[in-house]
């Protein structure tokens, strides 16, 4: 019976230091960290409800009020996009007021992304890219 005690507490102890430890990562993970994260999960991705917690609360609306047609044919057209981009090398992470601006390169192509703090978690807000 003490036995029983014990791992019920352990199971108990566990259940709310997990949420806390997965709250300690985030909060150390830097901005680049987070988009090479972001860049990992979005190729994995089979729909773009599968990334929608990845993206800045501003962004997630405009793409919830978008019918599920256009959004499933822009995801396509994005993944298309994303994978002809090859590697995306981060050059520079700076600091702003509201998270951090990273500076990216692929073989062809220079771009930013600019990466917000939202409830204390990183989330992607923009990102743009221009040929080199």
């Amino acid at each position: 019976m003490m036995l029983v005690c014990r791992v019920f507490t352990l199971g108990l102890v566990l259940s709310f230091a997990a949420p806390a430890l997965a709250i300690t990562e985030q909060a150390t993970q830097s901005a680049t960290e987070f988009y090479q994260a972001y860049r990992k999960a979005f190729a994995k991705a089979q729909k773009i409800e599968d990334i929608l917690p990845m993206m800045a609360a501003s962004q997630r609306a405009k793409m919830e009020k978008t019918p599920a047609e256009e959004r499933t044919m822009m995801f396509g057209m994005l993944k298309e996009m994303t994978a002809a981009q090859g590697e995306v090398k981060v050059l520079k992470e700076t600091a702003t007021k509201t998270g951090a601006e990273l500076t990216l390169e692929t073989k062809s192509e220079k771009g930013t992304a600019t990466i917000i703090k939202e409830g204390g978690a990183w989330k992607l807000d923009k990102e743009s890219w221009t040929n080199k």
